[in-house]
């Protein structure tokens, strides 16, 4: 997966109290704020573009996995975004 930058992201960076030598590298993800319409909760959305190669796994019946760091698995929420969409939020590609 490639992560997309887009216009009015800001970037957000390691969480407090990490520590590389122990949790590994962390880089900067480009992040929009959203409120939820139906919950009213704050969402912070990141989005991202599969490689040619992961679409053609998608598309021959894989399936995408989402990993979250912890014991508890906090509220999430996936979409996929079609090409016009895509284009209106000026998405760029960032070198992985």
């Amino acid at each position: 997966m490639n992560i997309c930058d887009f216009p009015g992201s800001r970037p957000l960076g390691a969480p407090k109290d990490w520590d590389p030598q122990l949790d590994g590298p962390c880089g900067v993800l480009p992040i929009a704020d959203a409120i939820d319409e139906q919950s009213g909760f704050n969402f912070m959305y990141s989005v991202w573009r599969p490689t040619a190669e992961e679409l053609a796994a998608l598309n021959s019946g894989g399936a995408l996995r989402l990993g979250i760091m912890g014991k508890v698995h906090p509220v999430v929420n996936m979409a996929i975004l079609d090409a016009e969409t895509c284009r209106a939020a000026a998405l760029v590609e960032l070198q992985s």
